[in-house]
């Protein structure tokens, strides 16, 4: 899906937006494209601690997924020149074809950096809310109401990335796919529909399924007026920095030391030698 995401994207992007630029906003979209790549390896590399904590403490999946997006804001907003703006939708989007090309399952915005950096850090983004629905296929003890429920989720969701995006494009191919825009709220529904499918009591983990099916009912009365996959950038950014937020105000708590209250020193603790170590 995310091949096709991508692929969709840089369809417009190229054929439709580039043509529209002069040859100096192409070298500044270029050059911004390559300052982006750059500007989120370091990111990466210095946020390393941080995303190699424990799920508890660190900033590995939503938190960390929303301070990647965190500066992409000013693209919608609507306050970077042309040129960069452009350099902006090409790196995003050829970032979205190299993780389905890579097989990396978090946010688009770290496949590159992965790439180059060997690493694949737990990073969670809009996309992800496909591998939820794709989990339902994949399930050992899934039955027939989940599977169909994953189906349904998927598709809807692959929609809302590949149709639009197709729809801009000049010519005929565009005016295809735009008539097709008259089954968005089909596609919303399929998705809302999905959500209620896994509400059904069913074997299997509980929270995950009630976790899944809320999400598609959002997601679904979201794709059904329209507010999707917009709405999930965000949602995700305004999810993450909170959680964030939680963890590491809570790590910190937790991470004290000790005191006894006899000396009012830190007892010291036995050391255990563990396979890091001993490398």
């Amino acid at each position: 899906m995310r091949v096709a995401a991508g692929g969709a994207a840089l369809t417009h992007i190229l054929s439709t937006k580039a043509p529209d630029h002069t040859g100096g906003e192409l070298l500044a979209a270029t050059g911004t494209a390559l300052a982006l790549a750059v500007a989120y390896t370091g990111v990466l590399v210095l946020l390393r601690p941080l995303l190699e904590r424990g799920a508890r403490t660190g900033l590995s999946g939503w938190p960390g997924g929303a301070l990647l997006l965190l500066p992409m804001l000013l693209y919608p907003i609507g306050v970077l020149p042309d040129g960069p703006a452009l350099g902006v939708a090409l790196y995003v989007e050829f970032s979205v074809l190299v993780a389905g090309a890579t097989g990396y399952g978090g946010i688009e915005l770290a496949a590159l950096p992965a790439l180059f950096l060997g690493r694949r850090p737990v990073l969670y983004g809009p996309f992800n809310a496909v591998d939820l629905a794709e989990r339902s296929l994949r399930g050992r003890r899934a039955g027939t109401p989940e599977r169909l429920a994953g189906a349904l989720a998927a598709t809807g969701l692959a929609w809302f990335w590949i149709v639009p995006p197709l729809a801009a494009v000049r010519g005929g191919l565009g005016d295809a796919f735009d008539a097709l825009g008259t089954l968005d709220p089909a596609a919303g529904g399929a998705v809302l529909v999905a959500g209620v499918l896994l509400a059904v009591p069913a074997p299997g983990p509980a929270r995950l399924r009630r976790l899944r099916a809320a999400a598609f009912v959002l997601l679904g009365l979201g794709g059904a007026v329209g507010a999707l996959p917009d709405v999930l950038w965000p949602l995700i950014i305004l999810t993450g920095l909170a959680i964030g937020a939680v963890r590491l105000t809570s790590g910190g708590r937790r991470g004290a030391p000790e005191r006894t209250a006899a000396t009012g020193r830190v007892p010291a603790r036995p050391h255990v030698e563990t396979s890091s170590t001993t490398r």
